[in-house]
């Protein structure tokens, strides 16, 4: 009788202290890949503001509006926005990042910036003057 207690004691010992070792790493992991509190109020302030441009259209796809902003602005909303992302996927066809733009930004000076930086891309990269890294980190500039 007297083993089966120390068994059970050892047991539910060794269950406390494994919870609580796990949960302290848990938090250990956590606490150094989080961010400040400043850095995570302000990337939220900026993803909040970002969702007021981006607008679903009648087909259901996510589109840029980026109305009422600067064209300084604008750029930086298309940097921070993952329809580049989606429009550099569409890489070395050009014709089809031309047409996803035309389709998913809606502002006119953001769109002819933006078709700009890729006409001049599809310039060097077709005349072999920039290779295909290269193309892709200068679609990512405006």
């Amino acid at each position: 009788m007297k083993g089966i207690l120390i068994f059970l004691i050892i047991i539910v010992g060794g269950y406390f202290v494994v919870n609580i070792v796990v949960d302290e790493s848990k938090d250990y992991s956590d606490r150094t890949t989080s961010e400040d509190g400043h850095t995570s109020y302000y990337r939220k302030k900026v993803e909040d503001k970002d969702k007021i441009h981006h607008k679903k259209d009648s087909l259901g796809q996510i589109v840029i509006s980026a109305y009422g902003l600067s064209l300084e602005e604008k750029k930086n909303l298309w940097l921070r926005s993952p329809l580049q992302g989606e429009m550099i996927s569409k890489f070395p066809n050009f014709s089809r990042m031309k047409r996803f733009v035309r389709d998913r930004v809606v502002n006119p000076d953001l769109q002819d910036a933006i078709l700009k930086i890729i006409k001049n891309v599809d310039d060097q990269y077709s005349s072999g003057l920039i290779d295909t890294e290269t193309a892709k980190y200068q679609l990512t500039l405006i």
